[in-house]
């Protein structure tokens, strides 16, 4: 619908300005005014395109990601998280994401079990970056800045003393952790109807930095994932909702169109050397 009506808008632009490019030659091209008689008034056409433009604040925005619960069930990790987003000109998205993230994992080899539930929150900016702003599909750049306050649980297989004999259970609860961490990200958002979209995004992460235990090292960061390396990749499938309210998205497009009459210099002068006729003579 969108083309259609930039199409419209074209067209009707076009026409208009051949209107009055048609009446400016029509007017050059006039014949004399003859002795008594009047001249003929012109149609003017001043035609005036009115420019669109962006209202800043274009409402905000509530999502949920779909990804992480289904990786919950197939998976060792996964989250339950949403997202709060402001519209900036359809260009710039400032944006919070909260949510929980559980892990629950067992090694193959060593049998070492490790668990941790905990929150998490994120805040950053996305950046649209396709021209046209006036379009609800998006293709995005963002950043994001991580950060949990969580314990974690590690048990394995009691470990037998090598001098003394015996075997010594190895189980730790309740280790506390806090862990901050950087993301980029490039995702799409395309709209499905009306205010509902429906978007992908993947996420570079780094761990910038986590708190130092004597014991382990956390094997999985709610909110980041696992730590085996200092980068991770991760990926949300987004649900997003529009919550604009009504809310004036732009100014209006259109053509403003003046028409009137104008009487040629021309004519003017030829119907007053008409009308005094005594001081033509006297030339």
């Amino acid at each position: 619908m969108k083309e259609l009506s930039g199409l419209k808008h074209i067209i009707i632009s076009a026409t208009l300005f051949l209107a009055a490019l048609l009446s400016v030659q029509a007017q050059q091209q006039q014949e004399p005014v003859m002795p008594g008689e009047k001249p003929k008034p012109t149609k003017y056409v001043a035609v005036e395109e009115q420019k669109q433009h962006l209202v800043f604040f274009q409402g905000f925005t509530l999502s949920v990601d779909g990804y992480g619960p289904v990786a919950m069930m197939i998976s060792d990790y996964g989250t339950f998280e949403g997202a709060l987003r402001l519209n900036l000109k359809n260009t710039f998205f400032p944006i919070f994401e909260a949510g929980v993230g559980r892990c629950s994992k067992e090694d193959f080899n060593t049998k070492v079990t490790y668990e941790t539930s905990a929150p998490f929150g994120r805040i950053g900016i996305d950046f649209n970056m396709l021209k046209d702003k006036f379009q609800s599909n998006r293709l995005y750049l963002g950043a994001r800045y991580g950060f949990s306050k969580f314990k974690y649980d590690i048990a394995g297989p009691a470990q037998s003393d090598p001098i003394w004999g015996g075997s010594i259970p190895f189980s730790m609860k309740d280790i506390n952790c806090t862990s901050h961490w950087a993301e980029l990200i490039f995702g799409v958002e395309v709209t499905i109807f009306k205010n509902f979209h429906m978007g992908w995004a993947v996420r570079y992460k780094r761990e910038l930095a986590s708190t130092k235990n004597d014991y382990a090292k956390p094997n999985c960061i709610p909110g980041y994932g696992y730590t085996t390396n200092t980068t991770c990749w991760g990926g949300t499938y987004s649900l997003i909702f529009d919550l604009n309210w009504g809310m004036k998205k732009s100014h209006k497009r259109g053509v403003n169109i003046e028409i009137r009459d104008i009487v040629p210099a021309n004519a003017i002068n030829n119907e007053m050397q008409n009308n005094n006729p005594e001081e033509n003579n006297g030339d």
